[in-house]
């Protein structure tokens, strides 16, 4: 495979992947939006986004990607804060237009923030059974790794 087919290849899967999270109001969320990870909430795997920051008080712009996109549940909440969402508001994800598998949800950041405090996505099937699961908003930073003249190893 050439260089200029794969970089094709690339670019078309990159747009493919960006495309269901452009939102129905008329702005496009994703030029602001950076993944925060992937999760497994029942039988359903999400990617997840995130737009703006975190900070007590804000409010955090989610974006979820649902696969497989079907059977929609019934709702999808998501929260800052603790497992029990004591102190938090849970928002409610509303489905984005045009994109399958594709919500979104405004989210309130509690104040203050409590300690140890996740993103948490709870899922009701249609049957009424709820699974939730959480992703950490701050993961650690991964070390610096710095060079010196002489440090004995170059790139």
């Amino acid at each position: 495979m050439s260089l200029h087919h794969l970089s094709t290849v690339l670019l078309g899967a990159l747009i493919a992947l960006a495309a269901p999270l452009a939102a129905a109001d008329g702005h496009d969320h994703a030029a602001e939006a950076k993944p925060l990870g992937s999760l497994v909430i029942g039988s359903q795997a999400i990617a997840i986004a995130t737009a703006g920051d975190l900070a007590a008080g804000t409010e955090l712009h989610v974006e979820l990607q649902l696969k497989p996109e079907a059977p929609a549940p019934k709702a999808i909440r998501v929260w800052v804060g603790s497992e029990n969402a004591r102190g938090s508001v849970k928002a409610k994800a509303e489905a984005e237009k045009g994109a399958k598998g594709a919500y979104e949800a405004h989210v309130e950041v509690p104040k203050p923030i409590p300690a140890d405090s996740k993103l948490w996505i709870a899922i009701e099937q249609a049957d009424g059974q709820t699974t939730k699961g959480s992703l950490a908003l701050a993961p650690a930073a991964a070390p610096v790794h710095t060079h010196g003249p002489g440090d004995g190893h170059g790139h």
